[in-house]
């Protein structure tokens, strides 16, 4: 009996619009986000979900490099893209878009967070496609600083892509739970 109402306990004050309720969702976010990795994992690994990502991965990828050079064409205009997403400045290939790159994983990760948070699922419906926008820009951001640093300090690149953008993903993580923890509403006292 005690733990069913342990459990009462924890489940209100998650739904509870306060600072201990917020510390507890967002503990709930990050335990969330670390499990969410092995349901991407298991669909990345069989041919179904190959066959699903792989035409997903190319429609982002092609948004992806064709965005960059459209921004960078003021900066570099010999600035251009292949059918296989390398962007090339003038004739020199500098860099390739790869599946991993396109932010579908973190888009996967996200839905999954979402799907499991503690939010009214028409508030849910709403910032789904809004969270989702939030880190198609974050892929765009994180692909354009990759290619100016390809493009000026080459020798700065693998530092850049395995720590400079994955802590701007991280920062794009949590605007989307900042939004989400504005989406839950007042608690009405009488």
């Amino acid at each position: 009996m005690q733990l069913r109402a342990g459990i009462n306990q924890t489940v209100s004050l998650l739904h509870e619009r306060s600072p201990q309720g917020q510390i507890l969702r967002f503990i709930f976010f990050l335990v969330l986000y670390f499990l969410a990795r092995y349901p991407q994992l298991l669909l990345d690994n069989t041919s179904f979900g190959k066959a699903l990502f792989t035409p997903i991965h190319e429609q982002l990828s092609f948004f992806i490099t064709n965005a960059c050079c459209y921004v960078l064409q003021i900066f570099y205009p010999g600035i251009n893209t292949s059918l296989h997403h390398t962007i090339f400045i003038g004739d020199r290939a500098l860099i390739q878009m790869y599946p991993g790159c396109t932010g579908l994983y973190p888009m996967i990760r996200l839905t999954i967070i979402l799907a499991f948070y503690p939010l009214a699922w028409r508030r849910k419906v709403v910032l789904w496609p809004l969270s989702l926008l939030i880190l198609l820009f974050a892929s765009t951001l994180h692909f354009l600083l990759l290619i100016l640093i390809a493009n000026q300090c080459p020798g700065w690149f693998g530092f850049a892509h395995n720590w400079l953008t994955r802590v701007i993903f991280y920062a794009f993580y949590f605007l989307c739970w900042l939004l989400w923890e504005k989406a839950i509403p007042l608690q009405r006292t009488m």
